[in-house]
């Protein structure tokens, strides 16, 4: 009998699965979660990566440094995050996400003191290394998206674009510049620190980790699934949909960080000014914004597999006409497209994941994400660079991004195939 029983509920857990998805209502509290996820993301991200290059001049002279010494700050955030992603999206799956969102919180608050008050190169390492990088990871990308996807069944994808509009990031630059002026430095670190902490440990404390009516779950028998309802990162690993879903989205995040790392350079080998190519990249991040809502919204009402697909269509298009040095005004609006695009990345793979392998195997899926894609960023900004020294010319760059979204294309339209997990009803407050 026992036996019996646990065949016919994993047979309803496969129907369960396989239905299709509907726009089950929002709980009332995943509004006050969506707050929280994009607070936590504006805050960690934002001062990071918006202080880090005004303050590179302070830090030379301060610990007397060379440019290059102090610029290891940023790609050790990057890789630290890279790698320990995965591992931060199996703690979210095991933890409470409250916990991990306010060690996230504390590492950054944390970070700001060290550069505040050492005067050590090494200390600065650490704080970069072991205080941001982890905490870009927890608090900055995998832990906000988890709280909103778990929240959100209706409008996932738009509450995604929504929670990644890049806020502060905008604003930290415009004010430190003016702050430089009157301030001294290590103040400045201490300020943002005391800000980040008032900021996110008081509401990170309204954090509730689950919403009562749960998240969907992996669309296998239960006997086949983790405590908490998700795939294991090997059988993420093993399905080749997962695999499609998440090089779709790199392709679009590779373009986006191959354009903002080598845009200037790229510019002023078609000919254009220095000044006139950093306004190109301007363009390219304010019209970004723009990208993560637009994208959001179309991944609620296509797909996240379908999403990547026209998103890769449109990308290879524009890629394309980047490879014809199109004048300065053209080029202008190609570049702001692809900004817009490249956006559309996160939320569309948000959607995509939940939708294909349950919301509960979506922290393990970005952070499984965010390690593959580092190997495709790294090779594609350092080869597009050896390419430039090789030929004079980013041509071959080009092209080869523009191949790699054809394959998006396609890799989009296999990872929409297959069924969808089913939405639970909400339960009241």
């Amino acid at each position: 009998m026992k036996t019996g029983s646990s065949k016919v509920s994993g047979e309803n857990d496969l129907a369960h699965s396989a239905a299709p998805i509907g726009d089950a209502p929002n709980h009332p509290l995943a509004v006050r979660m969506g707050v929280i996820a994009g607070v936590s993301h504006n805050v960690v991200i934002g001062t990071v990566m918006g202080s880090f290059g005004l303050m590179l001049a302070s830090v030379e002279q301060r610990l007397g440094v060379t440019g290059e010494e102090a610029a290891v700050g940023i790609p050790l955030v990057l890789v630290g995050s890279s790698i320990l992603a995965p591992f931060v999206g199996v703690l979210i799956a095991k933890l409470s996400l409250r916990l991990l969102l306010m060690l996230g919180a504390l590492l950054t608050v944390a970070g700001y003191f060290v550069l505040a008050t050492t005067s050590s190169y090494a200390l600065y390492l650490v704080a970069y290394g072991l205080c941001f990088g982890p905490a870009m990871s927890l608090a900055g990308s995998i832990g906000p998206a988890t709280l909103v996807t778990r929240w959100f069944h209706r409008n996932r994808g738009l509450a995604l674009g929504l929670v990644h509009l890049p806020i502060v990031i905008a604003i930290v630059p415009w004010a430190l510049e003016r702050a430089l002026g009157h301030y001294a430095p290590t103040t400045l670190y201490a300020a943002i620190g005391t800000v980040s902490a008032v900021l996110l440990v008081p509401l990170i404390l309204f954090t509730v980790d689950h919403p009562p009516n749960a998240e969907t779950v992996a669309p296998e028998p239960e006997e086949k699934r983790t405590a908490d309802g998700s795939f294991s990162i090997a059988q993420l690993l093993a399905r080749p949909r997962f695999w499609a879903l998440c090089l779709a989205a790199i392709a679009s995040m590779t373009s986006s960080v191959l354009l903002g790392s080598l845009l200037v350079p790229m510019g002023m080998s078609w000919g254009f000014t220095r000044p006139d190519a950093a306004l190109l990249q301007s363009i390219m991040s304010l019209v970004g914004i723009v990208g993560s809502i637009l994208f959001g919204w179309v991944a609620d009402k296509l797909g996240g597999g379908r999403s990547l697909a026209l998103i890769g269509f449109n990308c290879a298009i524009l890629w394309l006409v980047l490879l014809q040095h199109p004048p300065f005004a053209v080029t202008a609006v190609v570049v702001g497209l692809i900004g817009m695009h490249g956006a559309g990345a996160i939320p569309t793979l948000g959607r995509g994941i939940s939708d294909t392998f349950g919301q509960a195997s979506y922290s393990r899926g970005f952070g499984l994400n965010t390690l593959i894609g580092l190997p495709f960023i790294a090779l594609a900004v350092v080869g597009s660079a050896r390419a430039y020294t090789t030929t004079g010319s980013y041509d071959l760059a080009i092209a080869a991004i523009a191949a790699f979204f054809v394959l998006a294309v396609l890799l989009g339209l296999y990872g929409a195939t297959g069924p969808k997990v089913e939405g639970p009803a909400a339960a009241p407050a």
